[in-house]
């Protein structure tokens, strides 16, 4: 048997107990008559109470079946059709509500059974005195308000925290928000609802209280007098602790309501701090503490997407300079910059196409591509494009940096020791080692994002651009995998070992080229 199940009746009993004890004990009993057998005054309180129930069981329609197998997930909400998940959600944000106004109601037709109802069958079935409208009213407004509307108040606010729990059963992606036309009692309502109950429910009961017992005084004796007083008292201590009671329980579920999103949210936070970015806040509740953790999950689903945006920009460039430009340090607008441009071509990349599966081609070339481009990050470079078997990288945009010619240098001098590993591994697996040239030249770029309104790309744009590219087409000439300009030889203030080579006419250019040779 299911919590929800339970907690209804149960509340609505120890209410009921309450209200029996009052009318038993303290409320004074109003007179019937003596012809008037024992058995009938509970008998017609059995008979009313199990009509009240036989009431309450009918709330609990064959429909309402599905909705519970949704609850305790025994059918996922995303199995069924559209349209009944959306009214599956809409019974599920109404289920507290719908059942308390129904309980209450319920209450309300029982004051009117047990304080109009039952003494008019008794006085027209044994022709007895009908008692005075004063204790019937007295005895409807106990029942009906001080018992059920405080048990109303508190099978809410127990329900509803009971039934939160399952609220995520039936929107595993939260939006509560998207279920129109529903009951929403926000924050200030509670408070509201609760103040307003506590004060004003106990009211009618203590006037017509007090009124009752003044007019009784008014036609009694000294000593009747006295005992209407000590009864007076009686009832007006019952209600007041009732009325504390009532307030103690009130203020834990109404603080609980309150107090567990937010402890939700905080533990969520914490996650967050500890870079834990899968987390996640169970959406509970369609009010302002609902409205906080939507907005909390949609917080961290955006910096988990700028998060995977980050990793996914650094499989391109070294952390530093991804770090540089998501914090918009450096402009991606068109501007002029003064960079080291290495461009890598493979040899006899044909040949390898032709002796190969494509499979194995596309591996290979992975691996090569991963080897390089790994080179070129360790020395702060950025990988512009992968055009067939070539390279192309830049160094020193678009975050600038005064040594760029050296980071240049020593990505190439990497790059020929990672490529002798690679084929090493290669040659293992029975495949001809890989051999590439490259050119390295500096000079001024424009450089920025350049493309169309639908796709941008970073890219440089000059006659240092088309120079590089033409030094590295040199290294097949005089037979060598490394070629440095003139300009970029100037710029070097580390010692490295090198070979000056011919002057070179290269097109595009009218002035000769001075390249060298870089060995070590």
């Amino acid at each position: 048997m299911n919590r929800i199940t339970v907690l209804i009746p149960l509340v609505n009993m120890l209410g009921a107990v309450a209200i029996y004890f009052y009318f038993s004990f303290i409320l004074p009993a109003y007179e019937l008559g003596v012809d008037i057998p024992a058995y009938f005054s509970p008998l017609f309180t059995a008979i009313g109470t199990v009509l009240l129930c036989l009431l309450g069981v009918l709330f609990f329609r064959p429909s309402a079946k599905i909705m519970f197998d949704v609850a305790y997930d025994r059918i996922k909400i995303k199995s069924l059709e559209e349209s009944e998940i959306y009214r599956l959600q809409r019974e599920a944000l109404r289920f507290p509500m719908l059942v308390t106004t129904y309980a209450f109601l319920v209450w309300i037709l029982a004051g009117f059974i047990f304080g109009f109802l039952e003494p008019m069958i008794t006085a027209g079935i044994f022709n007895s005195r009908t008692p005075d409208l004063v204790l019937c009213m007295q005895r409807f407004l106990g029942i009906s308000l001080l018992g059920g509307g405080i048990t109303s108040m508190i099978l809410y606010f127990i329900l509803e925290n009971e039934w939160r729990s399952y609220i995520p059963n039936f929107f595993p992606g939260g939006h509560l928000n998207r279920v129109k036309h529903v009951f929403k009692l926000n924050v200030r309502k509670r408070f509201l609802i609760v103040f307003l109950g506590i004060i004003l429910i106990p009211l009618p009961i203590i006037g017509m209280t007090i009124y009752a017992s003044v007019r009784e005084m008014h036609m009694a004796d000294a000593i009747t007098r006295s005992q209407i007083i000590a009864s007076l008292v009686w009832e007006l201590g019952f209600i007041t602790v009732d009325s504390l009671a009532i307030v103690l329980i009130l203020a834990y579920f109404l603080s609980k309501s309150i107090l567990v999103p937010l402890l939700d949210i905080k533990k969520a936070i914490k996650e967050v701090e500890n870079n834990n970015l899968d987390t996640r806040v169970e959406i509970l509740s369609n009010d302002e503490l609902g409205d906080v953790a939507e907005g909390f999950n949609l917080m961290i689903q955006s910096l988990k997407e700028s998060r995977k945006v980050q990793d996914s920009f650094g499989k391109y460039v070294c952390k530093e300079i991804r770090d540089e430009i998501i914090a918009g340090s450096s402009s991606l607008d068109g501007e002029m910059k003064r960079v080291t441009l290495l461009f890598s071509d493979l040899r006899n990349f044909t040949g390898l196409v032709e002796k190969n599966h494509p499979k194995h081609v596309v591996k290979i070339m992975n691996q090569y591509f991963n080897e390089m481009t790994l080179a070129v990050k360790e020395h702060k470079g950025l990988v512009i494009q992968y055009v067939g078997d070539e390279i192309e990288a830049v160094f020193g945009a678009p975050v600038g940096f005064d040594d760029h010619p050296e980071m240049a240098v020593k990505a190439a001098l990497a790059m020929r020791e990672r490529l002798s590993r690679l084929n090493k591994k290669l040659e293992q697996h029975g495949f001809e080692p890989l051999a590439h040239g490259i050119g390295i030249h500096s000079g001024a770029v424009l450089a920025g994002n350049i493309g169309s309104m639908e796709r941008m790309s970073y890219a440089l744009v000059g006659d240092t651009v088309n120079s590089a590219s033409r030094i590295e087409g040199l290294t097949k000439e005089y037979g060598c995998d490394i070629i440095l300009s003139q300009t970029t030889y100037n710029l070097l203030t580390g010692s490295y070992n090198t070979q000056k080579l011919a002057s070179v006419n290269v097109k595009g250019k009218e002035d000769e080229l001075i390249i060298y040779k870089l060995l070590s």
